[in-house]
């Protein structure tokens, strides 16, 4: 159910019945167009696994996101944003090397900024640190609240890592479709 309702959220799965409002807008009611916008401009989706794509270069998978709705004068200003956020995830002297040429850490990190090229409102996070080791995870934990803070973005987490929960402010509990918070 966790997956789903980040699904739901991020206006990749539709819902039977109720609502899903976002900035009180109802998302049923945006045509594809705007769905689509929504995708990519308000919502920043981190996986389990990174979907880098192979053949691109870090900075490449990063700047994909950007292709569907940019400006040519956003070009420059776009780059400067990947190439900031590269630095700050300690990876501007790795962004010219392929996925395959990093660690699963690495490329982690890399999906996390390719989430936040687009400057979304909310980043959906579903079990975002279920493939590394355990360095790695906290350091990626460590990296997505600290975003939180500086990028002002609003991070919804999906994860059975009791560690990466105790380090979170605000818990909810999703058991046979309800919540509670914890």
């Amino acid at each position: 159910g966790k997956s789903t309702l980040l699904n739901i959220m991020g206006a990749l799965t539709g819902v039977d019945q109720g609502k899903v409002l976002f900035n009180n807008q109802d998302l049923a009611s945006m045509n594809p167009v705007e769905l689509a916008h929504y995708r990519n401009q308000d919502i920043g989706f981190v996986f389990q696994q990174h979907f880098l794509l192979p053949q691109m270069t870090l900075l490449e998978n990063i700047l994909m996101p950007t292709l569907a709705f940019y400006q040519k004068a956003d070009v420059n200003d776009l780059k400067q944003r990947a190439l900031k956020l590269l630095a700050r995830v300690d990876l501007l002297k790795r962004m010219d090397h392929r996925p395959g040429q990093c660690s699963g850490g690495e490329c982690q990190r890399a999906a996390v900024v390719r989430a936040l090229i687009n400057t979304p409102q909310l980043l959906l996070a579903d079990e975002p640190t279920g493939s590394l080791d355990q360095q790695a995870a906290e350091n990626l934990a460590t990296l997505l609240l600290e975003l939180n803070a500086e990028e002002k973005v609003g991070i919804v987490l999906v994860t059975h890592s009791t560690k990466l929960v105790a380090r979170i402010p605000e818990k909810y509990a999703l058991a046979n479709g309800n919540f509670r918070q914890l």
